[in-house]
């Protein structure tokens, strides 16, 4: 009988080392009263952890970008850099590729401050490789242009940066879902998206291999409004997409050699799932969405293995380079800080 129940215990405890665990470590801002017709300035409509997750880079809805010290839990504002929808940052160069108020495709060194013109242009979505040297717009039409850059540490100070436009693909539909590239640079996505009297919404997505003329993969997610969310998992084997049909949201995972469906999930109670993030390992898929719910999937399993809710809605998520923290921007203008604990991160 003590045989069996030191048994019992030994792999009760195992079960609790091997599964994903969050705990609340600390909180970003002052809570605020989300507002009803739109999201407040502050809510962080994108994060990214830098390369030793010691700082939290954040764009509000306002357009201001942050940057937060996660030992002081103090913020600076990153230069008078307004950016409109979105940022791509390189992590290996602390550099971020922004669109500004002035339509302005720019290079910004976070550490310095240091800015760079690349182009100009209403590009919709853009992305940078982790090096820094590798950049790729769209302005939702039906094309996606890569750039080459110089490569350059970020103390260096220039007005202009060295660039030049290496090719421009041609997708089969307008790119207004999303673009992105993986870790390495080597891959691009793009989410496309079209609706037509008799087929309804139809959103598809491409993915090029940098050096190839032709997709590599076509995936079609069949009749769904949307995305908000377009990502590589860490080692570029992998796709995620957000989904949204019938007023109710979901998941997909791709598996991108093959173009197998790992994980899917439809019908949430929330109308967009707006935020997701791989795991560092690349074992887990974060979601958040509009109805507050924060899942954490096992894609191996297909199954969600953590379950919470918030009081308010989920706008972005970053997990730290080092595994140690996932963020998670809420409609209150507060960034929660929660301990991660992943098999073998």
């Amino acid at each position: 009988m003590k045989n069996l129940l030191v048994f019992f215990l030994f792999n009760l405890l195992c079960l609790s080392v091997q599964g994903a665990t969050l705990e609340f470590a600390f909180q970003l801002g002052e809570k605020q009263s989300p507002r009803l017709d739109k999201l407040l300035p502050d809510v962080a409509r994108q994060m990214v952890f830098n390369t030793d997750s010691t700082k939290l880079i954040a764009k509000g809805m306002g357009g201001t970008i942050v940057e937060w010290d996660i030992q002081t839990r103090q913020k600076r504002e990153i230069g008078n850099t307004h950016t409109k929808r979105w940022f791509a940052y390189a992590i290996s160069t602390d550099q971020l590729l922004v669109r500004k108020a002035d339509d302005n495709i720019t290079i910004f060194s976070v550490g310095s401050g240091d800015e760079a013109l690349l182009t100009s242009g209403q590009y919709e979505s853009g992305s940078l490789s982790v090096d820094g040297t590798l950049a790729v717009l769209s302005k939702g039409n039906n094309e996606v242009e890569v750039w080459r850059l110089d490569k350059q540490g970020s103390k260096t100070v220039e007005t202009e940066r060295s660039a030049q436009k290496l090719k421009t693909f041609l997708t089969d539909l307008p790119v207004r879902n999303g673009l992105t590239l993986s870790n390495d640079g080597q891959l691009i996505a793009a989410a496309e998206g079209s609706y037509r009297d008799g087929e309804g919404h139809r959103t598809v997505i491409e993915i090029w291999d940098t050096t190839a003329e032709n997709p590599i993969q076509v995936l079609n997610t069949g009749e769904i409004l949307g995305v908000w969310n377009v990502l590589f998992s860490p080692d570029a084997t992998m796709l995620a997409v957000d989904t949204q049909q019938n007023a109710q949201s979901g998941i997909r995972v791709w598996e991108i050699k093959t173009g197998r469906k790992l994980l899917t999930k439809s019908g949430f109670e929330a109308y967009w799932t707006r935020a997701l993030a791989f795991s560092p390992n690349g074992r887990y898929l974060v979601s958040g969405d509009e109805a507050s719910n924060l899942r954490v999937w096992d894609i191996a399993k297909g199954e969600s293995v953590i379950w919470e809710t918030y009081s308010t809605g989920i706008q972005s998520l970053a997990f730290s380079p080092n595994g140690n923290y996932l963020a998670v921007a809420l409609w209150d203008a507060t960034i929660q800080i929660l301990h991660w604990r992943g098999n073998n991160e």
